[in-house]
């Protein structure tokens, strides 16, 4: 919505022997009408009934519906976002809430897509938040042929200040995801990060046998150090980071 100087004033008058207030407001210049911005009940019915379209894809049905919207596609997406929260939150508090939903994914079929396995956390008392899981079908139906994994990190990547590593095994030129590592630094020391990426190594090289010939990573240390002590294979640096590395 547009915005200007209107050239307003409000005025409160106040007596302290009365509980009454005089309130006066004045505009010079008339301010744009606001537009209703809500979603209109046809739309929170057709995102309800279909959870399993991403935003983009509502959005082009819902066009259908209003050619000429007055509520926007961010509207859209935070409708289905709590939409889509209510569905996986089991509690306010974000890290018990995930605990629980691994708890209740390890215990799913067998063969279900869902199914994890947590990963303990390394026995030290330091300042860090770290869960950790496993895939056991694409182990179970891969591991064999991996010869070659690779570690790769995303920062800051929610309002929490978690980073997400992922353990990718290299299925017929495609990442094949094995195991995830969530970790948020609380004033940890310096490389104490390491021992919950070996941590997480260590799961797969004792619980899946996991054997492979090459290893992959970026330039950072903690990584290269992590590979080398728990994948003792040939480790190889990201080409793309080793150019920027150059430059």
């Amino acid at each position: 919505m547009d915005t200007f100087d209107c050239d307003g004033w409000l005025t409160i008058w106040a007596c302290p022997d009365s509980d009454s207030f005089f309130v006066r407001i004045r505009h010079a210049k008339q301010h744009i009408s606001y537009c209703c911005i809500e979603l209109p009940e046809d739309v929170h019915n057709y995102i309800k009934a279909n959870p399993k379209l991403h935003v983009p894809q509502l959005w082009i049905e819902i066009l259908k519906m209003h050619p000429e919207p007055d509520f926007t596609q961010k509207s859209v997406y935070n409708f289905w976002l709590k939409q889509y929260q209510e569905e996986w939150k089991r509690d306010e508090d974000e890290v018990k809430s995930a605990k629980i939903l691994l708890e209740e994914f390890r215990n799913t079929p067998a063969l279900s897509p869902y199914l994890v396995e947590p990963i303990p956390r390394p026995e030290v008392d330091d300042g860090f938040t770290a869960l950790a899981f496993s895939l056991p079908n694409p182990i179970r139906k891969w591991g064999g042929k991996i010869q070659e994994v690779a570690l790769d990190s995303a920062w800051n990547t929610n309002k929490s200040r978690f980073e997400g590593y992922a353990l990718l095994g290299e299925v017929y030129g495609l990442g094949c995801p094995l195991g995830y590592l969530l970790i948020q630094s609380n004033e940890g020391e310096p490389g104490e990060k390491e021992k919950y990426l070996r941590k997480l190594l260590e799961h797969f090289c004792t619980t899946w046998e996991l054997r492979v010939l090459k290893t992959l990573s970026n330039k950072d240390i903690t990584e290269i150090n992590t590979f080398l002590a728990e994948l003792p294979a040939k480790h190889q640096l990201c080409f793309w980071h080793c150019l920027c590395a150059i430059k």
